[in-house]
């Protein structure tokens, strides 16, 4: 289950998870390269294309969700890989084929036809496929996980940059009306919210006239309406009395549910959307950030998805022993740097109530690269995959349009502008910040007024000891009047190395650099609050920063297993963890 519970109980899901066929590289034909001539050239999206030709040679066995390179002999494979599985259905139905994601490019084939594509890979998408007949059929996918100049994120980040299915795939049989999608807005006044539902109804059939219904908090409300061929949207609202509001000390969550109901016919089956809601408000006022009126202050560590074994394709075991620890360290923030995290990982802060920033991978962009062309269109697409797929999570507070990009820059002043914009137009309930080190690495700021408060990444006795970050901190209070969060510092431990003296790369000196940069940010009210770089040691590119221990970015509290160092328990002191 992609979810922590289950989003359409209604449909019978079948479940593509597992071993798929798995072979890398592309074939000469698929590439163009053919003797043949122009006439046996394949199209960039695979048209024309023999799909099970993939798999004529040697293939091998590969887990999905999964990361390739987690398997010993792909571990340095960065390209094309090819997956190929098959499943039955005992009757003809309309199917739902759906992948949580695919790192970074995927071209999707049904039955030897291309059905559908996707860049970007941290985010959802999915296919519709009418009136597939019963019996045996074939899905094959074609990955490729290469980053140049042209895509997003761009290449040499400071995380690994996996290639696979990394994330679950299922595919939904449907009726010919069902509920394509459930959008929950609310208003709330003291204990009482008015929820204004959109409920997107699909018809792939003739017209009828269901009834609609809605349950949000045990209270619903239902009533017939006419569905046209295509697609329709049907508004419900309900007034809740006696809520009990989501905040991180008593995180209360709603069980929403939409449903049509067809009574007769060919299209008659009911068909279920399931979301969860916790009543809450974001605000940012003055220097501070509020939930609910009350003021937070943002504790917490940046997360990659990351793990030797797992790579970015992360079980529910590991979501929960990271949710543990974080919980033992007494943070109540996570920053998903850099991208958007599994969205069960979302479910679990939202029961936890921890606070989350998310961001999408627009990671050290300069000017020349978001100008290219489709770049600044593909971020729009991404930030609007985000704040569509994880809207309804009470536990993200804010969305975060990009980090350490060169916003001194026209090209990035406009594209701020038009990300925010985007992030508006899908939702207006929670702010907007963005991470620059501009004012650490002596550049100016200029699009600060785009968003609500701003997060400062900078290294003062790491990467730069020519100042003290009480300096820093004052200088940026006197800078910016807007909240402030210092989104990332730290420094690189490698585990077990440990010093009388404060010695670079030992644990010794990152929990004396923590803690000094804590208490003096802990101490300024003018900042709202602070990420710590970062969670767990990470896998980095061995060509992306030189000079790094095992190639990883050996800045977490905790190792790559989650094994804390001396800087976890210091932290933890402070934050007064359990």
């Amino acid at each position: 289950m992609h979810r922590a519970f289950d989003p359409s109980p209604s449909r019978h899901r079948i479940a593509l998870d597992g071993r798929w066929e798995f072979t890398a590289g592309d074939p000469d034909r698929y590439c163009g390269t053919d003797e043949g001539g122009a006439e046996d050239s394949v199209t960039d999206d695979g048209a024309g294309f023999d799909p099970t030709t993939a798999f004529d040679g040697a293939t091998d066995r590969m887990t999905v969700p999964g990361c390739w390179q987690t398997r010993a002999r792909y571990h340095d494979h960065h390209g094309v890989g090819w997956y190929r599985r098959e499943f039955s259905l005992p009757d003809a139905t309309n199917l739902r084929l759906r992948f949580e994601a695919v790192a970074h490019e995927a071209t999707v084939f049904v039955d030897g036809d291309r059905v559908t594509s996707h860049t970007g890979g941290y985010t959802p998408f999915e296919v519709l496929l009418p009136d597939v007949e019963a019996g045996e059929h074939e899905v094959i996918v074609r990955v490729d996980s290469r980053l140049d100049e042209t895509t997003i994120p761009k290449p040499d980040t400071d995380w690994f940059p996996y290639g696979g299915i990394t994330r679950e795939v299922f595919a939904e049989e449907l009726p010919d009306v069902f509920v394509e999608d459930l959008r929950l807005e609310y208003d709330l006044d003291g204990d009482t919210a008015v929820v204004d539902a959109s409920v997107t109804l699909r018809n792939l059939g003739e017209a009828v006239e269901p009834d609609v219904g809605l349950a949000v908090g045990g209270r619903d409300t239902t009533g017939s309406v006419e569905v046209p061929p295509g697609t329709a949207t049907v508004r419900r609202t309900l007034a809740l009395a006696d809520i009990d509001r989501w905040s991180p000390s008593d995180p209360q969550l709603y069980d929403a549910a939409a449903w049509v109901d067809c009574a007769e016919g060919a299209s008659a089956r009911r068909d279920e959307r399931r979301e969860r809601v916790g009543f809450r408000d974001v605000s940012v006022d003055g220097r501070g950030i509020r939930v609910n009126g009350d003021p937070v202050e943002i504790c917490g560590v940046n997360r990659h998805e990351d793990h030797p074994e797992h790579g970015h394709a992360q079980p529910a075991r590991l979501m929960e022993l990271d949710l543990d620890v974080l919980a033992d360290l007494g943070a109540n923030t996570v920053r998903t740097s850099h991208y958007p995290n599994h969205p069960r990982f979302l479910d679990y802060c939202d029961e936890a109530g921890l606070l989350v920033i998310e961001e999408i991978p627009y990671w050290q962009f300069g000017p020349e690269q978001v100008d290219r062309d489709g770049i600044l269109a593909a971020g729009e697409r991404m930030l609007a995959e985000m704040v569509d797929r994880d809207y309804h999570h009470p536990s993200v507070i804010a969305w975060s349009l990009h980090n350490e990009c060169a916003t001194e820059s026209d090209a990035l002043v406009e594209a701020t502008e038009a990300l925010a914009e985007t992030a508006r137009e899908r939702d207006e309930t929670r702010p907007l910040t963005y991470a620059t080190n501009n004012d650490y690495v002596g550049t100016a700021e200029r699009c600060q007024n785009f968003v609500d408060f701003l997060c400062l990444n900078a290294y003062w006795g790491w990467y730069d000891e020519s100042r003290t970050w009480t300096e820093y901190l004052d200088e940026m209070a006197d800078t910016y009047d807007c909240p402030l969060v210092v989104s990332e510092f730290g420094a690189g431990a490698v585990a077990g190395e440990r010093t009388h003296e404060r010695q670079k790369w030992s644990e010794t000196y990152q929990a004396a650099l923590l803690v000094d940069a804590i208490g003096a940010i802990r101490d300024h009210e003018a900042f709202a609050g602070f990420t710590i770089w970062q969670y767990c040691d990470t896998r980095t590119q061995p060509s992306g920063f030189a000079g790094r221990p095992k190639t990883k970015n050996n800045k977490g509290i905790v190792t790559e297993y989650r094994r804390p160092k001396d800087a976890f328990d210091a932290v933890r002191d402070l934050l007064d963890g359990e």
